[in-house]
């Protein structure tokens, strides 16, 4: 299985940030790709955990960005009944 099976551009981005490569909103997903694997610090063990850490993380911040998106539709919602209540 590929190291960057499930990766989004970002964390490719990311990785090669902790590479020490420098990249830019404009490399391409392939070329991101390139970058890492033609690192001098690239380490394929190594870049697997830090590629699944990467993955991990921004799923979870995802995932709490949903869930208080759904905080917030669910108030807005019970402030609308309450307020319907009341006339």
């Amino acid at each position: 299985m590929s190291i960057f099976a499930g990766a989004r551009k970002c964390d490719l981005k990311i990785l090669a940030e902790e590479l020490g490569e420098t990249v830019n909103d404009s490399h391409k997903l392939k070329d991101l790709k390139k970058i890492i694997l033609a690192s001098k610090e690239y380490d394929e063990e190594s870049a697997k955990k830090w590629m699944n850490t990467i993955i991990n993380e921004r799923k979870e911040r995802e995932e709490i960005a949903e869930q208080k998106r759904q905080d917030e539709v669910a108030e807005r919602r019970h402030q609308e009944e309450l307020a319907e209540r009341r006339r």
